[in-house]
């Protein structure tokens, strides 16, 4: 979310829109009406680049709050007596730039409906109209900013999906269709490619793989399953039936107590309510197999003959293949002193029976992507823009907050 912010009614301030690399450089003007400068008593006008991480815990009745700053840099461009506009003017228009550092976290906000912990790393740059005494308070026109960590190495995995080939992650495990009877065998595999680190507004190719094996019986019973229908325990139809998506981990430190969350924050399978539009999903389902128990390995004799029995016991196998790809928007992961974030990729998929769900949990590592700023049009933004997404509470000017730099 991009937007621009209402000014103060003496200065404005305009910056390109834009998600800021750390390391760069975030230039702007100042719009300042000097006659209603003098009519409000204003002495200056500086402008602040500020950057926070700040925590709140929330313990019984009392709330802990923790600040760290990361970046706190001033720069004056006006003073009673200086610079005045033309005659026919009452407006001057002053440049500013600033130099972000070069290791800072993403722009970051958690802020879950039952607030006991939240957390923000948040960025602005703030024109300020110093008024002197301590019960005038300061005009002012604050815009928050996006930011992302500089990524050398993320970027370059963005051209090296093809060539890297992939990496894959299974589970399996033992169901069984009630309480009694023989269990059968259910396995999932995720293949993503075979990179360290997984960048944003980049398309990553997927593929899930579901195998079901059913409990061993002999061939004659088997044929009380149709070769055409499924089997328990049945792989998935419907990609969508799958949960497949990325979920943060928060640490939340605040006056040397510690709290952790964990959330989805994005859903690539298994929602109808994206904002966005989900990329196709390619489905395949490879004929089932009948597997003899012994002599042969998984999918290595198919059924051929099914008008007779010659004792033999095994068990159908059954697979499903989902493939696609998914892109990220959300903050990389980081860690500071009073918030760390991790994330990991879980896919879910649900069986018949209580407690027959198979979760996988894949650990990764969400990097920007990025080595330079990119400039932002929200008129003609799009599905594949490039846009970093807090929550709205991280551009909500009315939060009290904010407000804590008020007197500084």
């Amino acid at each position: 979310m991009l937007f621009k912010t209402a000014p103060s009614s003496c200065l404005a301030i305009t910056i390109p829109p834009a998600v800021y690399v750390a390391g760069s450089t975030i230039e702007g003007e100042v719009e300042v009406n000097v006659r209603q400068l003098h009519e409000e008593d204003i002495e200056e006008v500086v402008v602040k680049l500020r950057g926070t991480s700040e925590t709140w815990i929330t313990v019984d009745d009392n709330v802990l709050h923790e600040a760290i700053k990361l970046v706190h840099e001033n720069a004056p461009i006006w003073s009673r007596g200086g610079t005045y506009p033309t005659p026919d003017s009452d407006i001057l228009r002053i440049p500013f730039s600033f130099t972000l550092p070069n290791e800072l976290p993403p722009s970051f906000s958690y802020r879950p409906r039952l607030a006991h912990y939240i957390a923000d790393v948040r960025y602005s740059v703030t024109a300020v109209g110093v008024r002197k005494g301590l019960f005038h308070f300061n005009k002012r026109h604050r815009v928050p900013l996006a930011v992302l960590p500089k990524d050398d190495r993320g970027a370059l995995m963005k051209e090296a999906y093809v060539t890297t080939g992939w990496k894959t992650f299974t589970k399996e495990e033992k169901i069984r269709r009630g309480l009694w009877g023989e269990y059968s065998t259910v396995h999932v595999e995720l293949a993503i490619p075979n990179i360290p680190v997984l960048p944003l507004f980049s398309d990553i190719p997927y593929a899930i793989t579901i195998t079901t094996i059913t409990a061993p019986s002999s061939r004659a019973k088997s044929r009380e399953h149709n070769s055409d229908q499924p089997s328990f325990p049945p792989v998935p139809r419907d990609p969508h039936d799958i949960k497949f998506g990325l979920y943060q981990s928060l640490v939340i430190r605040a006056l040397g107590v510690k709290g952790k969350e964990k959330n989805c924050v994005t859903t690539i399978l298994g929602s109808t309510k994206e904002r966005r539009p989900q990329a196709p999903v390619e489905s395949s389902f490879p004929e089932k197999e009948w597997v003899p128990l012994h002599g042969g390995s998984l999918g290595a004799e198919k059924e051929k003959d099914r008008s007779g029995d010659d004792g033999t016991k095994g068990s159908w196998t059954q697979r499903a293949i989902f493939e696609s790809t998914f892109r990220l928007n959300c903050p990389c992961s980081f860690a500071v002193d009073n918030i760390e974030c991790s994330y990991s990729l879980v896919v879910n998929v649900p069986f018949p029976g209580i407690g027959n769900d198979l979760k996988l949990v894949v650990p990764v590592t969400v990097s920007s992507g990025i080595v330079k700023s990119l400039a932002q049009d929200p008129v003609a933004a799009s599905d594949d823009a490039p846009i970093l997404d807090p929550p709205p509470a991280y551009w909500d000017l009315n939060d009290k907050k904010w407000d804590a730099d008020e007197k500084e």
